[in-house]
């Protein structure tokens, strides 16, 4: 396994981890906000001191300063968005929607810059798409039952 596959696994294991932490704040009436917050701030200290103490010592120019601020920020509007999505609705849907949001990139990819469509991305996108159908059926059968049972 390279090194490169093993942190993108890492990664998407402590932003698994990051969730559950922030489910387990909610539900011993913490203000997971702030924990996400510190935790947040932790890893960008931690990503600072790695790129400085980096070999050879990168030079890091304003646009890619200001792009890293800029996309760092949108994941922090996203994480919080998942946040709220887990107050007033079901874990499981907002995983979902986390989830599904992986293949923005790979549309960006395909449209941007001509990465070939394989037959594996294919049957990802299906796979989203089905799932997503299923989402939604569930969710207007839970609301269906929910009057049927208001209305007796």
């Amino acid at each position: 396994m390279s090194l490169g596959l093993f942190f993108c696994i890492l990664g998407a294991v402590s932003f698994g981890l990051l969730g559950c932490v922030s489910k387990m704040a909610e539900r011993r009436r913490c203000n997971s906000s702030a924990v996400v917050f510190w935790m947040i701030c932790w890893a960008a200290i931690f990503t600072l001191v790695r790129t400085l103490t980096q070999k050879p010592i990168m030079h890091l120019s304003w646009p890619v300063v200001g792009l890293a601020v800029g996309f760092g920020f949108c994941s922090v509007i996203a994480f919080v968005a998942f946040q709220m999505s887990i107050e007033i609705g079901k874990v499981t849907v907002g995983w979902l929607f986390m989830n599904l949001s992986a293949g923005v990139p790979t549309l960006v990819s395909i449209a941007l810059y001509g990465e070939k469509l394989t037959t594996l991305k294919s049957l990802a996108f299906c796979l989203a798409l089905i799932a997503l159908f299923c989402l939604f059926q569930g969710n207007r059968l839970e609301a269906r039952d929910t009057t049927l049972e208001s209305s007796k």
